[in-house]
C-alpha cells in the first residue's frame, strides 16, 4: 500500500501559522517525487444563516470567503514548487472535515493523507481531535498524523502487529503494516522495530475456568504451564510472520500484556517518532478501542486500514 507514493493530500489548518503536516509532506515529496495537494476545509457558520443578508448575499460572501482562503493557500505554492514538486491547491465549503477529507479520498487517487496533531506546548501532550479520530476509523489510504517535531525525520519506527487472524481484520493488515514501516524506514533512513502485544488470561480467571471444567487443553493444570504454551503460541505466530523479513532479534518486541499499557510503554521506552499500525473495520486496534492506546502515544502515527 505504500510501496509507491504518488500524491500526497495536506489537510491544511488555516487556524495556525505552522502546518506541520506540509513540512513533512514536502520531506516524504522530496524522497518520492510525489505530488502535493493542499487541501483545506473552510466553513463559517455565519453566512449560512443570518438575518442581515438574504441568500444572493450570503452565496457572494460564501464565495469571497472561499477566495480568500484560496489566496491562502497560494502563499505557500510558491514555496512548493520552488523545490521541483508538483502541487495543486482546492478548497472546499463543509462543515466537517473528517467528511470533506473522506469525500476527496473516495473521488481523486489519493496515495498518503497527512493532518497535522494538536499538540499542548506545556506538557507535550497530543490531542486527537474528533476529526482525527474519524479518519482514523474511515480512511481507506494511510493516514500520518503528524505534530510539530524538531527535525521532521523518523530515526526509530514502530509497526505493532497483531499475527492473531482474529479482531475483524484481514491476513494481509500485517503485511501491508510491516512493508509501511519498511517503506518509511529506507526513505527517513531510520530503524525499523516490531513488536505484538498479547494478553494471557490472569490467574483468578484461569482457575475459574479449571472450577468450572472449561477444558484449557493443558494436561498438568499448571497456570505456569499454561502461561508458556500462550507465550509459545505467540511467538511462533510472531516468528511466522517475520520469516521473509530480517529483522534482528533487538528490534523485535513481543510482550505479554494488554496493548493498551504495554505499548505506550514500549513506544517511549524504545524512544519511538513514528508508529505505524493497522486499524480494523470494527473501529478497533489489537483488540482494543484505539483511544485507550493512542491517548497515551507521544509519536507521529501512520495507521492502515484493514481493508476486506
Amino acid at each position: 500500500m505504500m510501496r509507491l507514493i504518488k500524491n500526497i493530500l495536506v489537510v491544511m489548518d488555516s487556524t495556525s501559522d505552522h502546518q506541520a503536516a506540509l513540512v513533512q509532506a514536502i520531506n516524504i515529496a522530496e524522497k518520492t517525487s510525489a505530488s502535493i495537494e493542499l487541501f483545506l476545509v473552510a466553513y463559517n457558520s455565519q453566512f449560512v444563516s443570518h438575518w442581515n443578508f438574504n441568500q444572493t448575499q450570503l452565496e457572494a460572501l460564501q464565495k469571497e470567503y472561499l477566495a480568500s482562503k484560496v489566496r491562502w493557500l497560494e502563499t505557500y505554492v510558491s514555496e512548493v514548487k520552488a523545490l521541483n514538486i508538483v502541487v495543486n491547491i482546492d478548497v472546499v465549503w463543509h462543515c466537517d472535515v473528517s467528511c470533506a477529507v473522506l469525500a476527496k479520498v473516495a473521488s481523486t487517487d489519493v496515495s498518503l493523507v497527512i493532518k497535522s496533531t494538536k499538540q499542548d506546548s506545556i506538557i507535550n501532550k497530543i490531542f486527537f481531535t474528533p476529526s482525527d479520530w474519524q479518519l482514523l476509523e474511515h480512511c481507506k489510504v494511510p493516514l500520518l498524523l503528524t505534530k510539530n517535531i524538531s527535525d521532521y525525520s523518523y530515526h526509530k519506527i514502530m509497526a505493532a502487529v497483531d499475527p492473531e487472524k482474529t479482531h475483524d481484520k484481514t491476513e494481509r493488515l500485517d503485511t501491508n503494516i510491516l512493508q509501511a514501516g519498511l517503506v518509511m524506514a529506507e526513505l527517513f533512513d531510520g530503524e525499523l522495530q516490531v513488536c505484538h502485544c498479547y494478553q494471557p488470561i490472569g490467574i483468578e480467571l484461569w482457575q475459574g475456568m479449571s472450577s468450572v471444567g472449561m477444558d484449557h487443553s493443558l494436561v498438568n493444570g499448571d497456570f505456569n504451564d499454561y502461561s508458556d504454551a500462550i507465550k509459545h503460541h505467540h511467538k511462533v505466530i510472531f516468528d511466522e510472520l517475520l520469516k521473509d523479513y530480517e529483522f534482528t532479534e533487538k528490534s523485535t518486541h513481543l510482550v505479554a500484556g494488554s496493548a493498551e499499557y504495554e505499548l505506550p510503554d514500549l513506544v517511549k521506552s524504545c524512544q519511538i517518532d513514528l508508529l505505524v499500525m493497522g486499524m480494523g473495520n470494527n473501529g478497533k486496534f489489537i483488540g482494543n478501542t484505539i483511544e485507550k492506546i493512542l491517548d497515551n502515544v507521544e509519536c507521529d502515527i501512520l495507521s492502515i486500514k484493514c481493508l476486506s
